[in-house]
């Protein structure tokens, strides 16, 4: 895996047990005084440890140290006679995602058998829900958990989600999560961490997720939006821009930013700031600059920006990427709301009107099975990929650059943790198999702390190990962008993920002149890179099944001439007048133009028709 620190994110550097200590002795004689709230808070106190500081290696003594701690836990925390108060009830649910990895951890591997002896116990719902979790082979009827108590089962089936960013590439958490997003149940009237959940949901399963993001928007317009007041006299040359992630280095402004653009000329363009690090936002094309965020103190929602505004138009580029932009997507702020691809899944069920994309990619025919907003179809992607900053001969000055005589062949594999799922790593064993050249997979996995929260990050390098092999993939994490682009530069070929393709990173491959075998099924998300290589003529590289996807690959693998003869063609392609071709922005702006020409009409017409922009 090369070099790494031994923890990650972490205010304490913390490296190994030598700054835990939890005597088990004292936990014993806490249990037998029935000093149950001094043992929660121990308890407690160690699980949140190993929620806020994520380790990215484990030593021989803190593997024993995990190991001695959980078997004192399972053991105290499933005795009946343990009964923990309200307030740490509900935090030992809250953590059951950090208690379902550091058991993973651990050689004993899952609760399964203490969830068996907590089945025929009294009073042990609360002990039962911190336990289950998307690791467990035992499964418990949910309809029964609802039943026993309605309001702890919700919370319980929000924080249940709680590891799919790093879990999925396990078989055992991949089928429970998909599992747990097709359970429906009308008792469930509160989601907790939804913005986590409303982002994750497409990652688990594409084809599941509508049911669960329609149950958000549902609750957040029954507990949120009532108690809000806007007031809006819409001017019809006022825009508005809603984001929390409007800044270069970000893949929604990278694909985005030339059709807010094309805009400033003839509309007056106000840029509403999402979350709390507005000073990272570029703010170049807006005549206006205004500031909505959740207060991280009191949990306020202030709005005071918005809650009188003159907008004809509110333009959401990336729905899902903060919570901020969930809860505002079911509010009316303006008469006019469009989502696009900065988050590239439809919210299902907002107050958003249209969904603006591109002809191109999309299946214009059954669009309302894809997208509950009105589709609106640019000619072209429906995105504009901005040219990087990054120079191409960098990473041979740095020793980057690809060694001819190497005896591994490299594959860039630009995927964030939650892209990496059981059946991909399945195609990926299956490369490995019949691949007659030495095979190292390079995951460029991202560094995010959501990513890795609750210490997944050394359950899924275990996992990979136990299906790749420990010297067949390395791990790249969060780089600096010019590191990472010199990194991708040395790889031989890339390919994308699947079912969530990737925009960017597809760009930064070709860019960087790596040919990128894709898959592509039947939304945006998992299309956009097929259509990038139809446009620079390599058609061939486009998968459309896990067989062809595999042979692909083994073709790119094992034939140096054809690999070799596809580089050249790469080489050749005019870019700029293919990927980086800008002139789908005016169509953009003839978009924005006619929806506000046409709006009351459109709405009358009560269709969820594509509408197609000439």
């Amino acid at each position: 895996m090369g070099s790494a620190h031994p923890t990650l994110f972490t205010g304490r550097n913390m490296t190994s047990s030598n700054n835990l200590s939890v005597n088990p002795q004292h936990l014993l004689a806490l249990f037998c005084n029935r000093n149950y709230h001094q043992l929660s808070e121990v308890f407690i106190s160690v699980l949140e440890h190993f929620q806020d500081n994520i380790y990215l290696s484990i030593d021989a003594n803190l593997q024993q140290w995990i190991d001695n701690f959980v078997s004192h836990f399972l053991f105290l925390f499933t005795q009946v006679d343990y009964t923990p108060s309200e307030p740490h009830a509900l935090k030992f649910i809250e953590l059951n995602p950090t208690i379902a990895n550091l058991v993973a951890i651990s050689n004993f591997k899952t609760t399964d058998a203490y969830l068996e002896i907590l089945r025929n116990q009294s009073n042990s719902l609360v002990k039962l829900l911190a336990l289950y979790s998307a690791r467990n082979t035992v499964k418990i009827d949910r309809r029964l958990l609802f039943d026993a108590n309605p309001q702890l089962a919700c919370l319980w089936y929000s924080y249940f989600y709680g590891i799919y960013a790093s879990a999925l590439v396990n078989k055992e958490v991949y089928h429970n999560l998909r599992e747990h997003l097709a359970y429906n149940d009308e008792r469930l009237k509160k989601l907790h961490n939804f913005a986590g959940i409303f982002f994750g949901a497409t990652y688990i399963d594409g084809c599941r997720d509508r049911q669960l993001k329609q149950k958000i928007n549902s609750l957040t317009k029954k507990t949120f939006s009532p108690a809000i007041s806007i007031k809006n006299t819409p001017d019809p040359k006022k825009i508005a821009v809603l984001s929390a992630v409007w800044y270069s280095t970000h893949s929604a402004y990278r694909i985005l930013s030339e059709f807010v653009d094309a805009l400033k000329d003839d509309y007056s363009l106000t840029l509403v700031k999402l979350g709390e690090n507005p000073e990272l936002i570029e703010t170049d094309s807006f005549h206006d600059v205004r500031h909505v965020f959740i207060d991280p103190k009191t949990g306020d929602f202030n709005l005071d920006a918005i809650k009188s505004n003159d907008f004809s138009v509110v333009y959401y580029p990336d729905i899902g990427m903060s919570i901020e932009s969930i809860l505002l997507s079911n509010l009316r702020i303006a008469p006019i709301q469009v989502g696009s691809l900065g988050h590239s899944v439809s919210t299902f069920g907002s107050e958003i009107d249209y969904f603006i994309s591109g002809a191109d990619v999309e299946i214009s025919s059954g669009a309302e099975l894809n997208y509950s907003e009105r589709l609106v179809l640019l000619p072209g992607m429906g995105s504009i990929n901005n040219y990087p900053t990054y120079n191409i001969n960098k990473g041979r000055k740095r020793g980057f650059s690809k060694q001819k005589n190497r005896d591994k062949f490299i594959i860039g594999c630009s995927w964030s943790a939650q892209k990496i799922n059981y059946p991909l790593v399945c195609l990926l064993a299956e490369i490995l198999q019949k691949s007659k050249q030495q095979i190292v997979f390079r995951l460029f996995c991202g560094g995010s702390q959501a990513v890795w929260s609750a210490n997944g990050f050394i359950l899924f390098v275990r996992e990979l190990e136990a299906r790749l092999g420990k010297k067949n993939f390395d791990i790249v994490l969060g780089k600096p962008y010019d590191e990472y682009m010199a990194l991708m530069e040395s790889v031989d070929i890339c390919i994308d993920s699947y079912h969530f393709g990737g925009c960017n990173t597809v760009v930064d491959s070709l860019y960087l002149r790596k040919l990128i075998v894709t898959f592509e099924c039947d939304r945006w998300y998992n299309r956009i890179g097929s259509q990038m290589l139809r446009e620079v003529g390599l058609a061939e590289l486009i998968a459309t099944n896990e067989q062809e996807y595999i042979n692909v690959v083994l073709k790119l693998i094992h034939d140096e001439r054809y690999r070799l003869k596809l580089e050249r063609q790469l080489k050749k392609a005019d870019l700029e007048q293919t990927i980086f071709n800008s002139s789908s922005k005016i169509y953009f702006k003839k978009a924005i133009d006619f929806l506000i020409e046409n709006h009351s009409q459109l709405k009358a017409e009560n269709s969820n028709q594509p509408i197609l922009i000439q």
